[in-house]
């Protein structure tokens, strides 16, 4: 989750700054992205083996420390094993990080840049053992991948391009994977729907947290490969929900997974 951007991309998000104080839409296409992904979302297969939309769920609050804790300097041994005690007790074969969540864990300085943490969280965390597939949701191409090793970054993650019709692209991305879902892919690599994409990694490969997937939907790529932005500055909420709409649009899930407006 490093934050450089190139100069072409600076100059993109530098234009969506601009537009959204002009009281517009900070990413030009991204009102036509959007309602392209809701119409068609029965299209969209389950990136998990259990249903996301009827499964029961525990849904987590990490903008404050809780039962369960994670990243900073948390054993993940150790929160793990209360987490996975908690989805047995309620039955529920995955638990949610939310989207838009102000995460106490993203206050250090690793998360910081000009004094601001990047600490509003861009993507959907689904909770479940090291080993659990993901499936592809739509037909796409690798666009890129990279194992980010270091502590509390993505560790292994695969980024998928889709276009689905003319005039249609945007991206998925698969994060805190397994080092072996990375073995023989090659950039421009088709996947299809409903295939096997890859599986969930364990701690310390995975970033060093408890085993979960980050899964996000991604509109401008702005010149990153196999990494992206998993948090926002609370302060740029409102462009980077122009380029990383709420993933719940894929996932479909019937419980609130979306923090309020201050992230909490």
């Amino acid at each position: 989750m490093t934050t450089t951007i190139f100069d072409d991309a600076s100059a993109r998000f530098q234009s969506y700054l601009d537009r959204y104080a002009k009281g517009q839409e900070p990413l030009g296409d991204a009102t036509r992205l959007r309602q392209w992904i809701i119409d068609h979302q029965a299209d969209f297969a389950s990136i998990m083996d259990c249903d996301l939309k009827s499964c029961a769920k525990i849904v987590y609050d990490f903008s404050r420390n809780g039962d369960v804790v994670i990243g900073g300097i948390s054993d993940p041994a150790r929160q793990t094993e209360i987490m996975w005690q908690q989805l047995a007790d309620a039955n529920a074969p995955v638990g949610i990080g939310r989207y838009r969540e102000d995460r106490i864990c993203y206050q250090s300085d690793q998360f910081k840049n000009d004094g601001e943490a990047r600490s509003q969280h861009l993507g959907i965390d689904l909770f479940a053992p090291a080993g659990t597939p993901v499936y592809v949701p739509l037909d796409g191409v690798v666009h890129s991948f990279n194992d980010n090793n270091l502590h509390l970054d993505y560790g292994p993650t695969i980024i998928l391009e889709h276009n689905p019709e003319p005039g249609v692209t945007f991206y998925t991305l698969y994060g805190h994977l397994s080092r072996e879902s990375l073995d023989g892919l090659y950039v421009g690599q088709p996947v299809e729907k409903d295939h096997l994409l890859c599986t969930f990694g364990d701690f310390p490969i995975n970033g060093d947290w408890i085993p979960h997937l980050h899964f996000q939907i991604i509109f401008d790529m702005l010149g990153k490969k196999g990494d992206y932005f998993g948090a926002a500055k609370p302060s740029e909420w409102d462009i980077w929900e122009s380029i990383c709409p709420n993933a719940n649009l894929i996932l479909q899930m019937p419980e609130n997974v979306t923090a309020n407006r201050s992230g909490q």
